[in-house]
């Protein structure tokens, strides 16, 4: 999903900011995740398909409820197979002068296949017109006895001035940066920990159901 456009098909677009312990490494990109109720996929020698749909409801344009539901279902190298499930929701209100949000941004998924479930939100709330303020989010995803930190990131590489929505989000664990993911751009780019490492798996998890998500917080 690209957040920013470019003015022509030959420009990079803008990169988000990594964590310094991620800035040297180099990310994967999730290929074939296109603008599509349904399709395939292949991260490095993964694979998978998906499906995902949103939806919209609005009462006298003052009230607005969004949805966006996800499932895929990831081939691993070894030819296992784990299939995941997401759920999103949020609700608007706007009144007048005053807008904000009657049902926080919220997305839940489970898996099966793996022992692993998600939690994000992002708090939201009552503002003013104009206010102009971050929809910063936060969340957990626990894989067996692992519980890995998400929150989102709202600056590109060398700007001061943050975006609204998310441009990707960063992953940690015990306070230490292990991997991120990018939606900027025609295709979303994941840095995560080497083939081997226990927190692999979960950080690309929770990292393709946000880059598959038909985000509801992102008009």
């Amino acid at each position: 999903m690209a957040l920013l456009a470019t003015g022509c098909a030959g420009i990079r677009p803008a990169r988000m900011q990594l964590p310094a312990a991620l800035a040297a490494a180099t990310p994967e990109p999730a290929e074939g995740i296109g603008g599509g109720r349904s399709g395939s996929f292949r991260l490095a020698d993964e694979q998978g398909r998906y499906e995902r749909r949103g939806d919209r409801l609005s009462l006298f344009e003052t009230w607005t409820r969004s949805s966006a539901d996800v499932s895929y279902t990831l081939t691993r190298a070894d030819g296992g197979e784990v299939a995941a499930s997401c759920r999103g929701r949020q609700a608007e209100v706007n009144v007048g002068v005053v807008a904000g949000r009657t049902q926080a941004f919220e997305l839940a998924c489970s898996w099966r296949g793996a022992d692993a479930a998600l939690r994000l939100s992002d708090p939201g709330g009552f503002a003013g017109a104009g206010a102009g303020t971050r929809h910063e989010r936060r969340g957990t995803l626990t894989a067996g006895g692992v519980a890995i930190e998400l929150r989102s990131v709202h600056h590109f590489e060398g700007s001061a001035l943050p975006l609204a929505q998310p441009i990707g989000y960063v992953f940690s664990h015990r306070g230490r940066d292990i991997g991120a993911l990018e939606l900027n751009g025609p295709t979303p780019r994941l840095w995560r920990p080497a083939a081997g490492d226990a927190l692999r798996e979960p950080v690309t998890l929770a990292a393709l159901a946000l880059a598959l998500l038909w985000d509801p917080g992102v008009d």
